[in-house]
């Protein structure tokens, strides 16, 4: 089932294949080609055919890119245990076979095909190249995407996707879905067993995002919500210091003079602002150990001048061209933005955007304005189809009893864990809820957490046992006696454009 197809491609993984035509030959080898150089080594690599617009099942179809490591222990093989690694950006066949290899234990080898599906967009699969050249035509100055988004956009919303993961299941055999999804991705699983509540066998939403908002203005002031969090935890809630940041804060965005003037210099709206990001910074990234002395100085003796300096030293010469791939990195913020606006279920007027900054205030006194500024013009001018997704909920009822495990970060950066809380109570009593505290940084299961691992594969091999709820506490876990571990495994997750 799982062959490496490195000749012409069987016409049951195409649309429109026709033996006796040559053009038709020729698309087969093209994609024989893309399998050749584009599948892992350790994984088995196909395109799935999938309808353009399920909404026309027998209409047009696309191509989805997948790849598949076989499960070690054959004779006892649970089924395939699909990924998604989030943005909505991301690939995830490479991610899935980074996983086999490094991270997941031998009880997930040997009892599951780790399979990942590239979504939409993304990878090798359909509509990866359109946004890749508007993207870089924008960027450089020749377009748009526009256009783009007009013709596809209304094809990348996680409807589609989970559709597509659906149709995967059924492709590789499977009566039942076992999915691991993390960031964005626990919206598509989520979704899916929204969706498809009978085929659910077993679902591990890691890092989870809100399952209720409804467009990007919810999303974006629950983020600064979550941002507030982490500077006070970073801050160690010292009110003092907290209350010195929000009185900077507050005259960096004032105007006219837009900046904060310390004892020893000025710090401009720019640096304050690179400032503050750094401040809610992943841990993983070593971005926060780095600037915290200069942030405290700030805070402390109201000096600035080492906050400058180690900013300046920090961002020296970044810029997409030296990123090692920037047409990806361009392309994932394009597919980005077309799924956040295609998913939209209550779009606002661009009036109502621009009118959206008290919200964002009144979420996060200390984040709200520089959230709003960031983020909050996403979908501004959107004129596209959607495609707008269900809210999750009430799920207790629908799954009628199978378990679903949600993993949460108490300071969780990108997916802040009030999203984890929602996630848990729409679930209701088929929800178990694992935290982990103390920790400031985004997905948890497979990085080398104990803690989080036992319960994620106890869960995964045996859906039907319901997991225990715990708090997992990092400070804890850096304090113990295994000193071999690293902090944080690589992770496909750490460099994903988005959630």
């Amino acid at each position: 089932m799982y062959k490496l197809m490195s000749g012409l491609i069987a016409c049951v993984f195409l649309a429109g294949c026709n033996g006796g035509d040559s053009s038709n030959n020729q698309f087969a080898a093209n994609r024989a080609e893309i399998i050749a150089k584009s599948c892992p080594p350790n994984m088995s690599c196909g395109f799935m055919a999938a309808p353009k617009d399920y909404e026309e099942p027998n209409g047009e179809m696309v191509d989805i890119f997948y790849g598949v490591h076989k499960a070690q222990d054959s004779a006892n093989r649970i089924g395939a245990l699909i990924f998604n690694f989030g943005g909505p950006s991301a690939a995830a066949v490479n991610g899935a076979a980074g996983m086999a290899a490094n991270n997941l234990p031998p009880e997930i080898l040997n009892h599951f095909d780790i399979v990942g599906i590239d979504p939409r967009g993304a990878g090798q699969s359909a509509f990866a190249k359109e946004l890749t050249e508007c993207a870089v035509a924008e960027y450089e100055g020749r377009g748009n995407c526009d256009a783009t988004y007009q013709q596809v956009a209304p094809y990348l919303g996680s409807n589609s996707v989970v559709k597509d993961i659906d149709r995967l299941r059924e492709h590789l055999g499977d009566e039942k879905l076992t999915f691991l999804g993390y960031s964005y991705g626990t919206r598509l699983g989520s979704l899916y067993a929204h969706t498809f509540p009978d085929r659910v066998r077993a679902i591990v939403l890691d890092a989870p995002m809100s399952p209720i908002a409804a467009n990007n203005i919810e999303i974006r002031t629950g983020n600064a919500a979550g941002y507030e969090k982490i500077a006070k935890y970073r801050l160690g809630h010292n009110e003092t210091r907290n209350n010195r940041y929000q009185n900077i804060v507050d005259q960096l965005f004032t105007a006219p003079e837009y900046n904060y003037q310390a004892s020893d210099g000025v710090l401009t709206l720019k640096e304050g602002a690179r400032a503050m990001n750094l401040t809610v910074a992943r841990e993983s990234s070593g971005d926060w150990s780095y600037v915290e002395s200069g942030v405290t100085n700030l805070l402390d003796y109201d000096r600035v001048n080492s906050l400058k300096w180690l900013l300046s030293v920090l961002s020296n010469g970044y810029s997409y061209n030296s990123y090692s791939n920037y047409e990806d990195m361009l392309r994932g913020n394009a597919l980005f933005k077309a799924v956040v606006c295609t998913d939209e279920r209550t779009p606002l007027s661009d009036a109502d955007i621009e009118a959206s900054l008290d919200r964002f205030v009144n979420a996060s006194s200390l984040y709200g304005t520089l959230a709003y500024h960031q983020n909050a013009d996403l979908c501004k001018g959107w004129t596209a189809q959607r495609d707008p997704i269900a809210p999750v909920v009430d799920m207790d009822v629908s799954l009628r009893g199978k378990q679903i495990l949600i993993i949460g970060g108490q300071y969780d950066p990108a997916t802040p864990y009030a999203w984890a809380e929602e996630m848990k109570e729409n679930f209701g009593d088929v929800g178990s809820l694992v935290t982990i505290n103390n920790y400031v940084d985004h997905t948890f299961s497979y990085t080398g957490l104990d803690c989080i691992d036992q319960s994620t594969t106890a869960y995964l091999l045996n859906p039907d046992k319901k997991v225990a709820e715990k708090t997992c506490d990092k400070a804890a876990y850096r304090l113990g006696n295994d000193f071999t571990k690293p902090q944080r495994l690589p992770h496909p997750t750490d460099n994903v454009i988005g959630w």
